[in-house]
Parts: structure tokens; C-alpha cells; sequence
């Protein structure tokens, strides 16, 4: 797990893990800007979840856009295991809805819940968090991650993730 701040997302990390708990990832209350959101995370249960915290006009964010994008096309038609959401910050709903209209992304886009954003001490986009089948916070990255650190914190989460059906 790569963790930049040992206090970061605390309330997230510190909830109980047993057979009848919920991942604090999936009991988040998600305001959708696009159609295809959710408004919670937990539709994700049985995926792999990769979640980007993008701001509007950030370079970095529309790259590792684009390398996630690769990630999720080179699935197997019949065989998904991985899946992308992104949050939104920086703006109000509008204004965040009408600069994510660029990205003409098909990954659901949220705003930042308000819990996940009072946990982060750092601001700055994109970060990416990446979430087991089961919806615990496997890697949290700051900045943009490349390739070869994407496909080895997904590789083995992915090795252990059954087939699903397409979710968008």
C-alpha cells in the first residue's frame, strides 16, 4: 500500500473489516454529475474500483484519464474485473458538470463526497485510490500514476476478481 500520509483517510482505513461489514468506500453518499453515476459505490462490489479525483483544466488528470481508459478497453469483452468512477472538485455541481462534458468520458462521474474530502490532506488532483473486490482501500496514490505502478497495484487484485458483467 503506498500511503503519503500516515493520517490520511483515517476514518476510511480504521472501519471494521469482518463478514457483515460494509467497506466505508460503499456506505459514501455520491452526488452524480453524470447519468451513468451511481450514488453509491457499493454497485462496484465483485470489481475492482479505480477512483480518479480530477479537478477541472488539469493536465495530469486527462492523462491518467487516458491511461485508465487503455486499462479498462484492454478487458476481455466477456470478462470485467475493473472499473473506473471519477470525482469531481474544484467547482460548484454546474461548474464541475460542464468541464467534465470535455472529458466525453463514459467512467461515471461524482463530486468529492464531503466525507472523502475532509480526510484528504492533500488537495491536488489526480489522485487515485484503488479499491479491492470487497471495497477496502488497497492503494492510494497522489499525483499521476504510471503505467507500470498502475498494472502492478492492479495485476494482483485483478488476479484474484471474478468476471463480471459490464457495469456502463
Amino acid at each position: 500500500m503506498t500511503f503519503r500520509s500516515a493520517s490520511i483517510l483515517w476514518l476510511l482505513l480504521v472501519a471494521p473489516f469482518g463478514a457483515a461489514a460494509i467497506s466505508p468506500f460503499y456506505q459514501l453518499n455520491l452526488t452524480p454529475i453524470t447519468k451513468n453515476a451511481p450514488n453509491y459505490l457499493s454497485v462496484y462490489q465483485g470489481h475492482v474500483l479505480a477512483i480518479m479525483l480530477v479537478q477541472p483544466d488539469c493536465t495530469w488528470c486527462k492523462k491518467q484519464y487516458k491511461l485508465l481508459s487503455q486499462l479498462v478497453e484492454q478487458q476481455p469483452k466477456n470478462c470485467h474485473k475493473l472499473a473506473v468512477m471519477m470525482m469531481a472538485t474544484g467547482g460548484d455541481r454546474h461548474t464541475l458538470k460542464r468541464a467534465m462534458k470535455r472529458y466525453q468520458s463514459h467512467f461515471p462521474i461524482t463530486t468529492l463526497p464531503n466525507k472523502l474530502a475532509q480526510s484528504l490532506t492533500v488537495k491536488s488532483a489526480p489522485q487515485l485510490f484503488i479499491l479491492d473486490s470487497e471495497g477496502a482501500l488497497v492503494t492510494y496514490h497522489i499525483g499521476f500514476m504510471p503505467e507500470h505502478a498502475l498494472r502492478s497495484a492492479l495485476n494482483g487484485l485483478m488476479a484474484k476478481t471474478q468476471c463480471k458483467t459490464w457495469l456502463g
